[in-house]
C-alpha cells in the first residue's frame, strides 16, 4: 500500500483522467480539497494550481471566464495522465 500522500497523488491522476474522459465536470473538482494535495511533479503542480478551493471560488474568481478556465484545466489534466507512473499502486 502506498503512503497516504502517494495514494492521494494517484487519486489526483485518476481524477485528471476522469475529467479528460468527460466523466466529471471541471466544477466537480472544487468539491474536495484537491488543491491541498502534496504534489511533486511539474505536471501535477500545473493541474492542481487550477483547482479552486471551493465551488463559490469558481464564480467569484473566474466570473464569466469559466470556459477559458475549464479548457485550461482539461489541458493541464493531460500532463499528469500522460506522464510516467509516480510509484507503486498506479
Amino acid at each position: 500500500m502506498p503512503d497516504p500522500d502517494l495514494a492521494r497523488r494517484h487519486a489526483l491522476r485518476r481524477l485528471a483522467a476522469r475529467l479528460i474522459n468527460g466523466e466529471i465536470a471541471p466544477a466537480d473538482l472544487a468539491t474536495e480539497d484537491w488543491w491541498e494535495t502534496q504534489v511533486e511533479t511539474v505536471e501535477e503542480r500545473s493541474f492542481v494550481a487550477l483547482i479552486p478551493q471551493c465551488g463559490c471560488c469558481i464564480e467569484y474568481t473566474l466570473g464569466s471566464d469559466q470556459r477559458t478556465w475549464a479548457a485550461e484545466l482539461r489541458i493541464a489534466a493531460l500532463a499528469p495522465t500522460s506522464s510516467p507512473p509516480i510509484g507503486p499502486g498506479c
